[in-house]
């Protein structure tokens, strides 16, 4: 026994080593940057964390403005005010919380499947959407304490039943003030327990309510409203429900090349023929990619490949699901209602609430997901196990290496750029965008333009990167090209997440990942000629 759980020990390091190894000095990316200003105002008043100003958009606004609870801001801030708000230790900060997310599920795993559960792991740790959405997104530290919830729910463990029900009910109060996405647990939680008549103990379901509560009334106290309430949502119509929802399964497809391991869910016999087919398979994958590499499919004829590939392995993955839902009189039946509830109430959730579908949201449903459909990899054998391992590593390291050049793009050009611009005015050389662009663009000496653009003169300089979220150039101001920085298109980034920043948000129309011989990343500064009325 002492010796399996070393060994068990071992393979969780090995595994958080190479992912945290991998993160470690990417640049700051994405809503990394919102998040680290959101910090730096909770340093200095931590007693009113959604008062500070950001400009998120075209001007600065409050905290509560914006969807997030400031729960892992405080982790950055202390962060910031100890190590200093550098790449390094924001990572190995925020890389504890993907070991507390690795070492429960793993947890999960052993006590739901134990002769799979480093399998299980390891498709879970190294698909995509975990991979690539580290950084300082909210999701992983969110995911953590969901699985750290699950854990003291679900496995029986030395503490007494009451006091396990108790933590965990503080870790999903903590993860409801890291984001709003925990609250379908909100009804997991009391399911859970009826399931298993532990009537007595529904009380403590009251404790993430409370912690709610408290948080609502520091709101009031703060700025005079409730910030859950004043919560932005997607598009409420069945219009923009069904597009949440195919958008979804696009992107629960594009991060799960694993799906043929679970196979036996519907073919008892899948082992006499999975890996003869599945080599079939990725040969006929491998020659499409190289058609595509030399142009012989145009990158629209293989946007609709995937498209369809992707969508289709997403449903796919539903059916899994749906097919391990138990009768009514297993002995397991309480257990797997709850893991089926996890993960149908937050996929609901997303999909009827959330402004945009991104794989960091799909990524809170597959651990549920994953545990559901273990009992189909009974009977597999060993080397149709290491196939789905091979391609799930070798899918989430092509795309998490294309997204740490495509963030280091911005970081590397920053400094280069305001050097360059700096000689060619006696004005302000100002910045246009977000992202990761605006924490290294304010860092150089560019600071983040606001509108209306009151304080531009005649003669400053406007940089604004290509295809990014950034500002439009204000109307009132004429302008003209002066200069462009370019990274031309690359074999790093053929497996490309930088069109749409897909893995960022995607959808159906908008994939993920792509395979892409174009796209390049473009920065362009222009000068202001001509100021129009205000």
């Amino acid at each position: 026994m002492v010796r399996s759980r070393w060994h068990h020990l071992l393979f969780l390091l090995v595994l958080w080593a190479g992912i945290t190894a991998l993160d470690l000095n990417k640049a700051f990316h994405i809503d990394d940057t919102f998040h680290l200003k959101a910090a730096q105002w909770i340093e200095q008043h931590p007693g009113t964390p959604m008062s500070g100003p950001v400009n998120w958009g075209y001007h600065p606004e409050p905290l509560h403005a914006f969807n997030q609870p400031p729960g892992f801001f405080y982790a950055v801030a202390l962060t910031g005010h100890w190590f200093g708000w550098g790449e390094a230790p924001m990572h190995a900060m925020r890389s504890l919380f993907s070991l507390l997310a690795l070492a429960c599920f793993l947890r999960l795993a052993l006590h739901r499947a134990a002769p799979h559960a480093h399998l299980l792991t390891g498709l879970f740790a190294l698909c995509p959407a975990f991979l690539v959405n580290q950084g300082l997104m909210t999701d992983v530290p969110l995911l953590a304490m969901v699985l750290l919830f699950a854990c003291l729910l679900l496995v029986p463990g030395r503490l007494p039943t009451a006091w396990r029900y108790a933590l965990a009910a503080l870790a999903l109060g903590g993860a409801l003030l890291i984001k709003y996405s925990a609250l379908p647990l909100l009804v997991v939680f009391p399911l859970a327990l009826a399931l298993r008549r532990e009537w007595r103990r529904m009380p403590l379901t009251l404790l993430p309510l409370a912690v709610l509560a408290a948080w609502s009334a520091w709101n009031l106290h703060e700025y005079g409203a409730i910030h859950l309430l004043d919560r932005k949502g997607g598009d409420p119509s069945l219009r923009g429900i069904y597009v949440r929802t195919l958008g979804f399964l696009t992107a629960l497809g594009a991060v799960a090349p694993f799906t043929p391991v679970f196979l036996g869910a519907f073919a008892k016999n899948a082992k006499a023929w999975l890996l003869p087919a599945w080599a079939a398979a990725l040969a006929v994958a491998a020659a499409f990619i190289a058609a595509v590499h030399a142009g012989w499919i145009t990158e629209a004829a293989s946007d609709q490949v995937l498209r369809i590939a992707f969508t289709l392995n997403g449903v796919l993955i539903a059916c899994y699901a749906a097919r391990y839902l138990p009768h009514a009189l297993e002995k397991s039946a309480a257990e797997t209602w709850t893991l089926a509830a996890w993960a149908l109430g937050t996929a609901l959730f997303i999909c009827l609430f959330s402004p945009f579908v991104a794989t960091r949201h799909v990524l809170l449903v597959l651990p549920p997901v994953l545990l559901l459909i273990a009992p189909a990899l009974e009977g597999i054998e060993k080397p149709i196990k290491g196939l789905a391992v091979a391609s799930t590593a070798a899918l989430g390291i092509l795309l998490a290496l294309s997204d740490k050049a495509y963030a280091d793009f911005y970081r590397r050009e920053a400094p280069v750029v305001a050097a360059a611009m700096r000689p060619l005015t006696r004005g302000t050389v100002w910045n246009l965008g977000h992202w990761g662009w605006q924490w290294y663009a304010e860092r150089a000496g560019m600071p983040t333009l606001a509108q209306p653009a009151d304080a531009v003169a005649l003669g400053d300089v406007l940089v604004v990167p290509q295809d990014y979220d950034a500002q439009a150039i204000p109307s009132n101001l004429a302008v003209e090209a002066i200069a462009s920085w370019k990274e031309p298109p690359s074999r790093a980034n053929f497996f490309n997440v930088d069109r749409y920043a897909g893995m960022y948000t995607s959808g159906y129309g908008e994939l993920p990942w792509s395979l892409c011989r174009s796209h390049s990343k473009v920065i362009t500064a222009y000068r202001v000629v001509g100021l129009g009325k205000r």
